[in-house]
């Protein structure tokens, strides 16, 4: 399905797989004023199968992603990775951008997985997705939002390289105003560690089935990874990798019709009475209560 196409019905819980919002016919990179569609917000829950960067100039409501609530206002900032599920509301009409990143623009971008690190916000396991920019903040960066459009909407030759470049910019100057925590300061030992293991996990942790294995694959030990990892991050290697496989779980919840034991199989968990234990642990809901509360649009 395409961001251009009209807006499903809420039971599909569909998933975007391109965009095309200039009518090109192809998806490579996609931007679109907030204002010019009435099609936004969506209030069903939902995801992209590309990046997916909402500028709110104007906008009041809520947002949840990933099933963490989120306040929309003006000067709000929204970062979405591939499969990430979310949903939002305005109580006014929303103005802003809409800027939608395939994987294939991205990867020119980062063509590196320890460029794309730098960037906490894309990181869907630490870090928080949102920003609220002061007035000031928003105003400063906004010129480059203007220069993506307008190149956009000249079609010229090399206009994917330049509307990179300003991206870039963009990029880098929010990421300089992300509020670093505590538990991720990049001045503290094992923050280089930590960074490669959380990218490890979001490609291994259905595949690795102990921390020993994430450590051989990082060339060292397991209590050197648990060292930098809670230094880090602030809980051990193994509750970060439990907290990815319960967000897995959260979204084939919501996006599919799948019974809790063919989940719990696809999560590689043999036993359904373990994985409803499991998960309730982790999120005070029954797998059944969850899919039942997260299963209608955003009021």
């Amino acid at each position: 399905m395409s961001e251009g196409a009209s807006a499903p019905s809420a039971a599909a819980f569909p998933t975007f797989e391109s965009s095309d919002f200039s009518g090109a016919g192809s998806f490579y990179f996609d931007l679109v004023r907030l204002q010019q569609r009435d099609d936004i917000p969506r209030a069903f829950l939902h995801r992209h199968n590309y990046y997916h960067l909402l500028w709110m100039t104007t906008a009041r409501g809520t947002h949840v992603l990933d099933f963490e609530q989120f306040d929309v206002r003006d000067h709000s900032v929204f970062f979405l990775s591939p499969g990430q599920v979310h949903a939002w509301t305005s109580s006014v009409k929303p103005s802003g951008y809409v800027l939608n990143i395939s994987t294939d623009f991205f990867a020119q971008m980062f063509p590196r997985a320890d460029d794309i690190a730098k960037f906490p916000f894309f990181q869907m396991t630490r870090g928080t997705p949102a920003m609220y920019l002061t007035h000031a903040q928003h105003d400063g960066m906004l010129p480059l939002l203007h220069a993506i459009e307008a190149e956009m909407a000249d079609k010229r030759e090399g206009r994917f390289d330049v509307v990179r470049s300003y991206l870039l910019i963009l990029l880098t100057q929010l990421r300089r105003l992300y509020p670093e925590s505590e538990g991720t300061q990049r001045a503290g030992p094992g923050y280089a560690l930590a960074k490669r293991f959380a990218l490890l996990v979001e490609t291994h942790y259905l595949d690795f089935a102990a921390i020993g294995q994430y450590a051989d694959t990082l060339s060292v030990s397991e209590r050197q990874l648990n060292d930098a990892v809670k230094r880090t991050m602030g809980r051990t290697a193994s509750q970060f990798v439990q907290e990815r496989v319960v967000l897995e779980a959260k979204r084939m919840l919501t996006n599919t019709d799948l019974g809790v034991a063919e989940i719990a199989f696809q999560l590689n968990i043999d036993d359904p009475a373990y994985f409803a234990r499991f998960f309730k642990k982790h999120t005070a809901h029954t797998p059944g209560d969850f899919r039942k509360k997260h299963c209608s649009p955003l009021d």
